[in-house]
């Protein structure tokens, strides 16, 4: 959700097996850095900032919300890894020692059940509201941005993996902030980031008229920058990031172009794709760029409501679709890597499409969206349930596995979170758990004018009414049915201040 909004799942990646080794930064960035760019180096957080630490997961607790009419939709899936991290870090991450992952047994998550239909809500006390969020891959934490144009970390509730059978749950504090110098248009996790390995858990971002920031998840400091320049020497900003699935590169969209950067080598060398020659193939601004997990090539989507698809070693293209009414925002590829969805800005459809037919979407699903604010949604690790936000606040979840035949299926759950738009959206890639995030830009209406007088004077010229302001980070339990009961109406305190604006985030 941009200006409010959490991308909380990982992004799309190969599977472990056939992942390639993550590309390291080398231990001489954060100096490059430092040294060439003193004044890219954001400053330090006001007051004492708690450490980064991930808990123990020996057995964990539930939150439940009953997610309208009918039981909720199962997503759980098996949790794998233990998401420790180390309580300190010495400066040169990349010489310390890595611990090895830590498996626990499904069985043994033993988790302190709450009664079906009940909410737990975690919210954050930030200033300002939060614009999007985004799971780590790992699942460990939560990246959220907001129109204050800062990047906040939050670690998953410590009582989600503690025992007990009655649980009340702490309003969330981010644990880290990053500063960025102007308005935020992009950010994503390292695609390989795991809290076991600091030398790969870092965030990449974007803003207007700065370079790409490289950020480091446990200390909040600036590791590397990416710079992209325009045939005048100038500084341009990236649009759209994505790290490739085996973390080698970095894509950044730009206007009619797509740079490719090594991860290996931060500066301004890069690899130029044009998506647009001669007055053929894919113009407007690079939105958002999406990575098949199983097949060598990514999807590109434009302001210019045009999607297209590339060949990842040499970016040849593929195909180029049209389907959509408006600039297109968000791209998700489902795990088989056969389908993929697209979404777009003041466009009520979400288009599923089928590489192996490509010529038309094969089927459609209904949301609204009715602004030019980044609307995200999110699949869930197995493929089946795709969650989406709205510009109303309703959450609408629909099952992809029985989707096709009448060409436009029906959720299967909706609920309404919040009353503000919900942007942000993602599912957790181990645990049962939906993050959402609201908030949007508030643009005061002229009041009506009254007669000439000194009434007018006391009259406001500005009005923000009929507008609700929700800025919200929550977390939705979304398994079975619990038996212990916590309070039904326990809730987080709202966010307070300015108004947030339309994931590269978390749960």
């Amino acid at each position: 959700m941009k200006t409010s909004e959490a991308q909380l799942l990982a992004p799309d990646c190969l599977p472990s097996d056939q992942a390639s080794a993550p590309a390291h930064l080398s231990p001489q960035v954060s100096l490059m850095d430092k040294n060439t760019d003193p004044e890219l180096v954001p400053p330090p957080p006001d007051g004492e900032e708690p450490p980064r630490t991930s808990p123990v997961p020996v057995a964990a607790s539930a939150v439940s919300q009953e997610l309208g009419e009918g039981d909720p939709a199962t997503l759980s899936t098996p949790l794998e890894t233990e998401c420790g991290t180390p309580s300190e870090l010495s400066p040169r991450i990349e010489e310390q020692e890595l611990s090895e992952n830590a498996s626990l047994p499904a069985g043994e998550t033993n988790r302190p059940e709450v009664g079906p239909g009940e909410a737990t809500e975690a919210v954050s006390e930030e200033a300002a509201p939060e614009d999007e969020g985004d799971t780590a891959p790992d699942g460990s934490c939560i990246l959220t941005n907001s129109a204050d144009n800062i990047l906040r970390i939050y670690n998953l509730p410590q009582e989600l993996y503690s025992e007990g059978e009655q649980v009340e749950y702490a309003e969330m504090v981010p644990v880290l902030r990053m500063v960025e110098g102007d308005t935020i248009y992009d950010y994503c996790w390292y695609s390989l980031m795991s809290s076991t390995q600091p030398d790969t858990s870092y965030v990449a971002s974007s803003s207007r008229e700065n370079p790409i920031h490289i950020w480091d998840a446990f200390t909040g400091e600036l590791r590397a920058s990416f710079r992209s320049y325009n045939h005048l020497d100038e500084l341009t900003a990236a649009h759209s990031l994505c790290f490739s699935p085996d973390g080698s590169q970095l894509f950044c969209g730009f206007n009619r172009t797509v740079r490719v950067f090594s991860t290996s080598r931060p500066g301004r060398d890069c690899e130029v794709r044009a998506t647009f020659a001669k007055k053929q193939g894919q113009s407007g601004i690079i939105s958002c760029i999406a990575f098949s997990p199983t097949q060598p090539l990514y999807a590109c989507g434009s302001y210019g409501c045009s999607l297209g698809l590339y060949a990842w070693d040499d970016g040849s293209p593929l195909a180029l679709l049209g389907g959509h009414q408006g600039g297109i925002t968000h791209l998700c590829f489902h795990p088989d890597g056969n389908r993929f969805f697209s979404g777009a800005r003041k466009d009520a459809e979400l288009l599923c499409w089928d590489l192996r037919q490509p010529s038309h979407p094969l089927w459609s699903l209904s949301r609204e969206v009715t602004t030019n604010q980044r609307i995200y949604f999110d699949l869930d690790p197995t493929g089946q349930y795709l969650v989406s936000g709205s510009t109303s606040g309703a959450v609408s979840v629909w099952d992809t596995s029985g989707a096709g035949d009448d060409g436009k299926p029906e959720p299967v759950l909706s609920f309404l979170p919040q009353k503000d738009c919900t942007n942000g959206v993602s599912l957790h890639p181990s645990l049962p758990l939906l993050a959402t995030a609201s908030g949007q830009r508030v643009f005061p209406e002229p009041t009506e004018s009254g007669d000439e007088g000194e009434q007018e004077l006391d009259l406001p010229l500005l009005s923000t009414r009929h507008v609700h302001l929700e800025c919200r980070l929550q977390l939705w339990w979304c398994g079975g049915h619990p038996d212990a009961n916590v309070p039904g109406d326990y809730q987080g305190e709202e966010e307070q201040g300015g108004a947030g604006g339309g994931g590269d985030g978390l749960i």
